[in-house]
């Protein structure tokens, strides 16, 4: 998931470009790789534990998506101002309200839906009837593309309401 992603948001939509990391597959930094997931599981986990429920085992929609969603965007805050004071990201947004480094007040949002849009993913092939794990992660890996593009048109229509928020405060 997060090769699929970071081609997307750094190469084909080219909303920032990548300082000096020594590993990199595909010009994606290895960190950015893991990074998705692994932040993800950890909210999974803080959210199973705060709640005292799992979340493979709620109904449909309960408090699990809306902790995991927050708590991602917590993460976003500190990882982005670690990027953005080494220089290890640079963005190129120029039309939005930034928050730190030239960091845009979307990139915690893309952080919480990025969570929120895979887990529900994973959620709903998890409980399907009886599938052996190879089976499962080829039906994870085939849904990628349609994930990155769900979690594109989410950050399009968050980008849209900040920036009506922002002009309308301006007037």
């Amino acid at each position: 998931m997060g090769l699929f992603r970071e081609l997307a948001l750094s190469q084909i939509s080219e909303l920032y470009t990548y300082g000096n990391f020594s590993l990199s597959i595909l010009g994606v930094p290895f960190v950015f790789l893991m990074l998705w997931t692994n932040l993800a599981y950890v909210s999974w986990e803080w959210t199973n534990n705060f709640l005292g429920t799992e979340y493979f085992h709620s109904k449909s929609f309960d408090q699990h998506l809306p902790l995991i969603f927050m708590t991602m965007i917590l993460a976003a805050f500190f990882f982005e101002a670690l990027l953005s004071q080494f220089q290890l990201i640079q963005w190129k947004t120029d039309t939005m309200p930034t928050l730190w480094g030239n960091t845009p007040v979307l990139a915690p949002f893309s952080y919480g839906f990025t969570a929120v849009v895979f887990l529900s993913g994973f959620k709903y092939l998890w409980n399907q009837p009886q599938q052996s794990w190879p089976v499962v992660a080829v039906k994870l890996i085939s849904i990628q593309p349609m994930v990155v593009l769900i979690i594109m048109g989410l950050l399009f229509l968050t980008n849209l309401l900040i920036i009506l928020a922002y002009v309308t405060g301006q007037s």
